[in-house]
């Protein structure tokens, strides 16, 4: 929540499935609103759409980020609102020519993905290169376990790696 709170966003939605009264009590804060997906189980689409539901009109802007993406660097949301050019439907982070998060989207959005299609796959988004951490997805406990040591690893040979690793313009 750190680095979605630090993003130029007016509010903050927070779409839930699983854990809804946990993550609702965690994510509580200034600007932040929690809603629940009531078909969460159909993915990510389902998501996208419940947060889209509770747009506000002259709202032009969708900037989203995945909950298990935690190494997205802080600034990137940021960066990727200031650089999306006035004519483009969104901009995505790309790393190594793999789409990352979050996203931008210009509202409205003409089409919804469905499924676990993702955010902006159908439409025709321009990447910006970007930093590993906007690819770095924790799906499991494994995955988890494996990015703690990647993290440890990578402190102990270069301490000041968080710093090297920001956004840079």
């Amino acid at each position: 929540m750190t680095i979605v709170r630090a993003a130029p966003a007016q509010r903050i939605i927070v779409v839930t499935g699983h854990y809804h009264h946990a993550i609702a009590a965690a994510a509580r804060g200034p600007r932040t609103a929690v809603v629940r997906a009531p078909r969460f189980h159909e993915g990510m689409g389902a998501s996208l759409s419940a947060a889209l539901a509770r747009r506000r009109p002259g709202e032009r802007q969708a900037l989203l980020f995945l909950a298990d993406m935690p190494f997205v660097p802080p600034g990137l949301g940021a960066e990727l609102v200031h650089r999306m050019g006035p004519g483009e439907r969104g901009v995505r982070p790309v790393w190594r020519g793999r789409p990352g998060h979050p996203v931008v989207l210009r509202l409205p959005v003409r089409s919804l993905p469905t499924g676990d299609a993702g955010p902006g796959r159908e439409q025709r988004l321009r990447g910006l290169p970007s930093p590993a951490g906007c690819v770095v997805d924790i799906d499991s406990p494994a995955a988890n376990r494996h990015a703690a040591n990647q993290v440890a690893k990578r402190a102990l040979e270069r301490p000041n790696w968080r710093r090297e690793a920001a956004w840079k313009t």
